[in-house]
């Protein structure tokens, strides 16, 4: 591989690494926020429980960006491996 196809995978990779590194920040917030909100509902009283709301609101928003982080791909990244992929098998072939 030339020295912009190496280019190009770190590329992907460290762009890959920082979407998950920017997921475990949000989710960190996430946990950390509910469980604030839970135990002030606990020394409110055990009366209706409203902090259910920001945690499922909050929750689908926190499922969209794992879904983000760790399943979908750029466009680019498809790119990317698919000529890698396409290199490697040109390899194996030749004589």
């Amino acid at each position: 591989m030339d020295d912009f196809g190496e280019l190009a995978l770190r590329e992907r990779e460290a762009r890959r690494i920082a979407r998950r590194q920017w997921f475990w920040l949000h989710f960190a917030v996430f946990a950390t926020t509910q469980v604030f909100l839970f135990v002030i509902w606990l020394l409110t009283g055990h009366s209706y429980p409203w902090f259910v709301f920001p945690l499922f609101g909050w929750g689908i928003l926190v499922a969209a960006h794992a879904v983000y982080a760790f399943v979908v791909r750029d466009p680019e990244e498809i790119l990317v491996e698919r000529a890698a992929h396409e290199e490697r098998r040109a390899k194996e072939t030749e004589p």
